[in-house]
């Protein structure tokens, strides 16, 4: 049997000796802290250093040393464990040292006891801890209790019996314009069709720390099925079927099936404007001053001019857009266009498609492609979170025009906000457990506090739980936060295939720099501090 060496206290006649006894089949040798420690726990704070190196130093060379430790009598010492566990307090182990040569042995009912006023209430070990006692296994650390471990659980799932991610680039003609007579956009949905299936969470099982605390298993995503009008659920919610043939939409895992709205001509003084729980097709214009608003898909097959067209889903404008400085688009899709221009505020929450952007003001939450026949940018502010592609930025006129890609500074004011608020409560932390470590080791010498110190301890504890669930919570956001701003900054860039124009502005990733000289055929990419110019 393995035993690591050991040491023990001896008194006689003239004082107090440490003897040594050596380590048996390939057991550890004796350390210094070992004996620090025990030292320094049965209060013989007066020992000199250079007695113990010179203990281990005559142990290495004999099975017995025996060095002087301190003059007089000394009080005999009974056998003595040490309790430990590890941070998450999934394991607690114990250390026994040997009583000195008059003192007296540990039975299993004192260490047991001793065990229990350190805390250790579940998952104990009993035969390991008589194994302990008696093999004598001293200064060797045993396994005395075990956590029982949480068991996971498992996220939802939401299966979807459609594409959703349904092609919505048009096709490009030879002569390099966008033919909108080819859009392939629309899911089909026939009535009674299974749209979707959910699979449920499965929560998992709580298990208990060596204290009897629980352990709480990860927290799982709950899902549930969600839809607009026109859906039906099977009574389990686990199923989602489409009462009418139309399209299907899905938005922010909402689904959306519509039967389309047609306008036959214009949206004008004939119409009024449009709010429909669906999509809208338009035959006809869109005339300043006119709003539609579709839950679903906008299709202009007309023009459109200063008005506003709000959607769920898609806005296609196969004639463009001259939005006499007043027009807007917002669509938690693509906006896909002939041409914008003067437009007050176009948002995209997917791509921008379009032949040209001329003084407008346009943002989309994914790519901005301008590369048709024209594939100009010219005047306004043209914003992506990835990507903006063109032929051509700016003008020979030095036409103020602006480009920026990468994250919205606002999620990088928070990510940096969190990272001081993490800063902060980890400090309050440290003074905290600083503080708390005084007062119990006064409890502990003492066997009491005063009400005020009493009062101290209490609130200081509440006050950790909230520091700790306030930095958990901040964690998470912070850890989310950071992904972002790691995808968006390695990833943003400005693709110019032909010529940028001296004047343009270029911000990537909240960096900014400016084209001073007619540059053709090129990339700019964040590189640290800098935008960088690369070829394509």
């Amino acid at each position: 049997m393995k035993r690591n060496a050991f040491f023990q206290l001896v008194q006689k006649e003239d004082g107090l000796y440490l003897k040594s006894y050596p380590a048996v089949n390939g057991g550890s040798s004796l350390k210094n802290d070992d004996i620090l420690q025990y030292l320094t726990k049965k209060n013989y704070p007066d020992v000199d250093l250079m007695l113990i190196k010179t203990f281990l130093d005559e142990a290495q060379k004999k099975e017995n040393a025996l060095v002087k430790l301190l003059d007089g009598e000394h009080i005999p010492e009974n056998e003595f464990a040490i309790i430990s566990t590890d941070e998450k307090r999934n394991l607690a182990k114990i250390r026994l040292y040997p009583p000195s040569n008059n003192g007296k042995r540990l039975t299993v009912s004192e260490l047991k006891d001793l065990i229990a006023q350190n805390g250790i209430k579940h998952g104990i070990i009993d035969s390991n801890i008589e194994m302990a006692l008696k093999g004598r296994l001293y200064c060797t650390d045993i396994l005395i209790a075990k956590a029982t471990l949480p068991v996971q659980g498992k996220n939802a799932e939401i299966i979807y019996n459609f594409n959703v991610e349904k092609t919505n680039t048009p096709q490009m003609s030879e002569d390099g314009s966008v033919d909108f007579h080819k859009l392939d956009m629309i899911e089909n949905v026939k009535e009674g069709q299974l749209l979707a299936t959910l699979i449920p969470a499965v929560h998992g099982k709580e298990g208990i720390d060596v204290c009897g605390v629980p352990i709480k298993p990860n927290k799982v995503i709950v899902k549930s099925l969600k839809h607009g009008k026109k859906i039906h659920l099977t009574e389990d919610k686990l199923e989602m079927y489409s009462d009418v043939s139309g399209n299907v939409t899905l938005v922010d895992e909402t689904v959306f099936v519509s039967d389309l709205y047609e306008v036959p001509a214009d949206v004008g003084p004939s119409t009024g404007d449009i709010d429909y729980d669906g999509s809208v097709e338009v035959k006809g214009n869109v005339l300043t001053g006119y709003t539609v608003h579709a839950t679903g898909d906008i299709t202009v097959n007309g023009a459109v001019e200063g008005a506003t067209l709000i959607a769920g889903g898609k806005i296609v404008l196969k004639r463009g857009i001259q939005g006499m400085s007043k027009g807007v688009m917002e669509a938690q899709g693509d906006i896909i266009s002939n041409f914008i221009e003067s437009c007050s505020n176009v948002k995209s929450g997917g791509k921008v498609i379009t032949d040209a952007i001329m003084h407008s003001k346009v943002t989309a939450k994914e790519e901005v492609v301008v590369n048709g026949k024209r594939g100009l940018i010219a005047g306004g502010k043209v914003r992506s979170e990835s990507k903006i592609e063109t032929k051509i930025v700016g003008s020979t006129m030095g036409t103020s025009t602006e480009l920026e890609v990468g994250l919205d500074p606002a999620i990088s004011d928070r990510y940096h906000a969190i990272e001081k608020e993490i800063e902060k409560y980890s400090e309050e932390k440290e003074k905290i457990l600083q503080n708390m470590q005084i007062l119990q080791k006064r409890l502990k010498a003492k066997g009491k506090l005063d009400d005020e110190k009493m009062k101290m301890l209490k609130d200081n504890t509440v006050r950790l739980k909230e520091i700790e669930q306030e930095m958990e919570k901040d964690s998470e956001e912070y850890d989310v936060l950071g992904e972002k701003l790691e995808k968006y900054n390695s990833a943003g860039k400005i693709v110019v295939q032909d010529i940028a124009y001296p004047g343009v502005k270029m911000t990537i990733s909240n960096v900014t720099s400016f084209i001073h000289t007619d540059t053709h055929h090129s990339t700019f990419v964040r590189e640290g501090a800098d935008i960088r110019i690369k070829g394509i």
